[in-house]
């Protein structure tokens, strides 16, 4: 191919496939698909009724890339939803849309989307759980039984082996 160029020709020919390269007419590294998952235990995503539930999720996306969340009820949930939220990816791939499901009744079923500009990048199915119930702990608090410290036990360890002596003696 190069044979019927002259010299000059060919220098400007590879100068010409040098700078294509560099300025991006052509690659070598391909591009990678972009890629989010959403955050669930095993089967679904699960939430339970409250203010600032979280629904989580990893990507490959650059930080700071902005996703749209949407959260729908599925099924035959009623009342029928639909929540949506702007998140942004932080610096290590991952991101937390928040939602109000207090007023969610428990085992109501939804849709979680994740969106960018250019369409869907992951879906995942969900339910709202019932909210655990508070215990309270009972509280412990230490309680010193005057004269039963560890330097009182010490000294009747060592009164005891002075005594058992003593008798050991006589």
């Amino acid at each position: 191919m190069f044979d019927s160029i002259s010299s000059p020709g060919r220098v400007f020919v590879a100068t010409l496939i040098v700078l294509g390269m560099l300025v991006g007419g052509a690659s070598v590294v391909t591009a990678q698909d972009d890629s989010v998952s959403i955050v669930s235990d095993g089967e679904q995503v699960t939430v339970t009724p409250n203010d600032d539930a979280a629904i989580k999720g990893t990507s490959n996306l650059s930080a700071d890339e902005n996703l749209s969340v949407r959260v729908r009820a599925s099924g035959d949930t009623e009342p029928a939803f639909l929540k949506t939220t702007e998140v942004s990816v932080g610096e290590e791939g991952n991101f937390t849309a928040t939602f109000d499901f207090s007023d969610i009744p428990a085992n109501s079923t939804f849709t979680v989307t994740v969106a960018d500009d250019s369409g869907t990048l992951a879906e995942a199915d969900g339910v709202v759980e019932k909210q655990a119930e508070t215990t309270s702990e009972a509280s412990t608090t230490d309680s010193v039984v005057p004269g039963f410290g560890p330097v009182t036990a010490v000294g009747a360890l060592v009164a005891l082996a002075a005594g058992a002596l003593l008798v050991g003696r006589r």
